[in-house]
């Protein structure tokens, strides 16, 4: 008889407990529910992204309720583009996401940027402040998603030894690049990722185009191909931007 008493006491107290913690959940499921979103936007976002991501995240309210891991996953689906995405709670309901963009590298084309992770995507990602701040290439070939370890080396290095001060920047694809002389149009080099124009090669190019200047033949626009093994040729260009080329 007492082991009965002794068992009926055990579960009694066990209902009891479950029954506690069962509202005890409730309370705090109800108390902890996020109910006002708030934004810290990374300044480089354009207005009109941050516009759409405030939009989605109104479109995953439930009974005045927002569930953390559904916003997550819907603004990483949505905007891929996006670097990071933080959400934090806050007392009284509220919860505070951050939203990070990737850092541009380039410009390209005026529609296109390059990030900081060799992805290319849409210009309209960023504040139009920081798309006038970029360095501008124009690419003539298929736009990719993202480039070639190497080509985004000689990019960086390029904004490094400062060349988007002195040339104006097109590729033809990855193995040609045209820089054209921002003082003197009428004179181009072509290189490649692993040629770029600096050092003794600069010089070279400049002494060409001063001798150019001195046989009165400045009206005429050259190019002057850096491609090959210890050696630049040098040939009259019409302009391989529009399909004429040398």
């Amino acid at each position: 008889m007492k082991n009965r008493v002794t068992i009926s006491y055990f579960f009694a107290i066990a209902f009891c407990v479950f029954g506690v913690a069962a509202t005890v959940h409730k309370i705090c499921s109800k108390i902890c529910a996020i109910r006002y979103i708030s934004y810290s936007f990374d300044p480089q976002l354009s207005a009109n992204i941050c516009a759409d991501i405030e939009k989605q995240v109104a479109l995953l309210e439930c009974d005045g309720k927002y569930q953390i891991s559904v916003i997550m996953q819907d603004l990483l689906r949505i905007f891929p583009d996006i670097e990071r995405i933080d959400i934090r709670s806050l007392p009284y309901n509220m919860a505070e996401i951050t939203i990070e963009a990737p850092d541009p590298v380039v410009q390209i084309n005026d529609s296109h940027v390059l990030t900081q992770n060799r992805a290319i995507i849409s210009s309209d990602f960023y504040a139009y402040y920081v798309l006038e701040g970029l360095p501008k290439i124009q690419v003539s070939s298929v736009i990719s998603k993202e480039i070639s370890k190497e080509v985004m080396a000689a990019i960086q290095y390029s904004i490094k030894e400062r060349l988007f001060d002195h040339f104006m920047v097109s590729m033809q694809d990855e193995q040609e690049w045209h820089l054209q002389d921002k003082k003197d149009p009428s004179f181009t080099i072509c290189c490649n990722a692993s040629c770029l124009p600096i050092g003794a090669v600069r010089e070279v190019c400049d002494q060409l185009k001063e001798t150019v200047k001195k046989n009165n033949t400045s009206k005429i626009a050259w190019i002057a191909d850096v491609r090959f093994d210890h050696q630049i040729v040098l040939s009259r260009y019409k302009g391989g931007r529009n399909g004429k080329g040398i």
